[in-house]
């Protein structure tokens, strides 16, 4: 082929290029991008930056095996690619959850590139989702001291991102609380991060500054359930600290329940796609065919008489995806001990019980926040207690502790049956709530 020829060849394939770049940016799942990317490739098979584009067009149409294998491929070339492949695969792993995957290829972009703030964030995440949660927070902190020195005008995003990183390894509200003032001190338009830190001064028991910040939440977005929420939270709290003299409820009774704390969690992991509802949706795509068989159709909560006595959002989470399970088929769960769910009307009628004749339901604390989910129908119960644990109750003993939530209860059934787990690692086995015994 003559150089001119080549030149008219080599501007088609540029434009063709063109072309799909533009399409990506503008529809990245249409079709046509793929089509255009393997034009180019068919012409010029080692063009890395085109077999990233296709492998970006693939990710975010759900083919992430395909992606993967693009991703590897040209990272295996080692050439000037090398690093945004390595971003690429950081990011599949990061999004499906493969927290030690992110943190090899975190590392690995660090070895190639040092410069980028934004690369340091993702090493702190990916090392606190991992377990490293001390060093992790260490270095989001030092990424935004680095972006303050190298990309100032980024700052208000890297504000942002910190906070939102904290919260997605579940770090505690006093950790968050400060990192969440300053994204939104930066960018006061940083809604989520502000709906969040609203609910965390609930956390830390600062009711006024939850109920100013929701208020001024309110004014840009009135309809929002969310911060109805927590404007009405704060004032019931305000309400009850001016009138704790007169009232039987005290501050210390609601302490002791756990529940503003046990109300952020739910909020934080329903946000973070770690809640109740979405564990048992991962179960529904994991689940045995006998755990499956044993387990009644869930039911509306409409169609329940005395709903209002499943007391707990848990209870009504649960039987709204399944209404029990048949008596004596708690073994399908793969445990030691044979818990089945309860159904709703299975927990109404022991709530009604209880509260007849509280004298002979001595192991039932009166007044108690919680909710009865399991049995092992030989006079054992899974029970929902103050800040949302799971405790075994047993006739005569003291409860026993079984998970920090029954989200958490949830997500290692998904694991024990070979599910993705979106949690980050543990910080501490934090201590159950005991009832009071004798």
């Amino acid at each position: 082929m003559s150089h001119a020829g080549r030149a008219t060849a080599d501007d088609a394939v540029e434009r063709t290029l063109d072309l799909a770049w533009e399409l990506f940016e503008a529809q990245p799942t249409h079709p046509k991008v793929a089509e255009l990317a393997l034009q180019v490739l068919a012409a010029q098979p080692e063009r890395s930056s085109v077999s990233l584009l296709l492998a970006n067009h693939r990710e975010v149409c759900g083919e992430t095996g395909e992606a993967r294998r693009l991703y590897l491929q040209v990272a295996g070339r080692r050439d000037h690619q090398f690093v945004n492949a390595a971003r690429a695969l950081r990011h599949l792993a990061l999004a499906e959850h493969d927290h030690p995957e992110a943190l090899h290829w975190a590392r690995t972009v660090l070895g190639e590139e040092h410069d980028e703030w934004d690369d340091w964030m993702e090493l702190g995440f990916a090392q606190a989702l991992c377990g490293e949660h001390e060093d992790g927070w260490r270095q989001l902190d030092d990424a935004v001291a680095l972006c303050s020195r190298t990309a100032p005008d980024e700052l208000p995003t890297a504000l942002g991102k910190r906070a939102a990183h904290l919260l997605g390894t579940f770090a505690p509200p006093d950790r968050f609380v400060p990192t969440a003032e300053d994204a939104i001190r930066a960018d006061a338009a940083n809604h989520w991060v502000a709906v969040m830190l609203g609910w965390s001064y609930l956390v830390q028991y600062r009711f006024a500054d939850a109920e100013q910040l929701g208020l001024r939440l309110l004014r840009e977005n009135p309809t929002e359930e969310l911060l109805h929420g927590l404007v009405g939270t704060a004032r019931t709290m305000l309400r009850i600290v001016e009138n704790a003299h007169a009232k039987d409820i005290t501050m210390e009774d609601i302490r002791r329940t756990g529940v503003i704390e046990l109300g952020w969690r739910q909020l934080r992991d329903r946000m973070l796609g770690t809640d109740l509802v979405s564990a048992l949706a991962a179960l529904d795509d994991v689940m045995p065919a006998d755990l499956r068989a044993a387990l009644r159709p869930g039911v509306s909560l409409a169609d329940v008489p005395d709903s209002d006595k499943l007391g707990s959002a848990v209870a009504e989470d649960l039987v709204v995806w399944r209404d029990g399970q048949q008596p004596g088929s708690g073994s399908v769960w793969g445990l030691a001990e044979p818990f089945r769910l309860m159904s709703a009307t299975e927990i109404i009628a022991l709530c009604t019980e209880i509260e007849a004749d509280p004298e002979g339901h001595p192991d039932w604390p009166e007044n108690e926040v919680g909710e009865q989910v399991m049995t092992d129908d030989a006079g054992a119960y899974l029970v929902v207690v103050a800040f949302g644990a799971v405790v075994t109750r047993r006739p005569g003993r003291p409860d026993e502790p079984v998970a920090e939530s029954m989200a958490d209860w949830v997500w290692d059934r998904v694991v024990d049956f070979g599910g993705p787990d979106p949690r980050p690692a543990r910080r501490v086995a934090a201590s159950t709530p005991q009832r009071p015994t004798g």
